[in-house]
């Protein structure tokens, strides 16, 4: 199973895109980190409480999380 990302060739014009900055200082520097979810054993594949890693971005300068960088696991 290949699980790699499918590479995109699109041409986006810089100064069309917006900048992200970090809602607490402005910062528009980030770090990937991983936010930790708990995973009762009722839903778990193990049938046993679990740890599950998400993803997601910190700020740099403050270490601050925007909320939209927090992952929305319920549908």
């Amino acid at each position: 199973m290949n699980n790699q990302r499918p590479k995109l060739n699109v041409n986006i014009n810089p100064d069309l895109v917006e900048d992200v900055k970090c809602e607490k200082c402005e910062c528009e520097s980030f770090t990937a980190c991983y936010i930790i979810k708990k995973v009762p054993a009722l839903v778990s594949p193990t049938g046993k409480e679990m740890m599950m890693p998400v993803e997601t971005f910190s700020c740099l300068a403050c270490g601050h999380i925007n909320k939209e960088f927090v992952p929305n696991l319920k549908k």
